[in-house]
């Protein structure tokens, strides 16, 4: 069998097991493939580094963020 599915095949899938595939993907780019950031992406990045390193911000464990995502809340 094919590793490769299509578009119906895909929608399919649990949501779960879309998001890991979109993360095997992600990671299956080298630094040179990953898109740069923009200004705005960056200045964002820095500003959210700054919020963590001064306390302002504690940041969520990745169990709670993952269930975020997975459900919209």
């Amino acid at each position: 069998m094919s590793d490769i599915l299509n578009r119906s095949e895909l929608k399919s899938l649990p949501v779960e097991e879309r998001l890991r595939l979109i993360g095997e993907l992600w990671d299956s780019l080298s630094p040179d493939e990953q898109p740069a950031l923009t200004d705005a992406q960056r200045a964002e990045l820095v500003r959210r580094l700054d919020s963590l390193d001064d306390g302002r911000s504690i940041g969520a464990p990745w169990s709670e963020v993952r269930k975020r995502i997975v459900t919209g809340r």
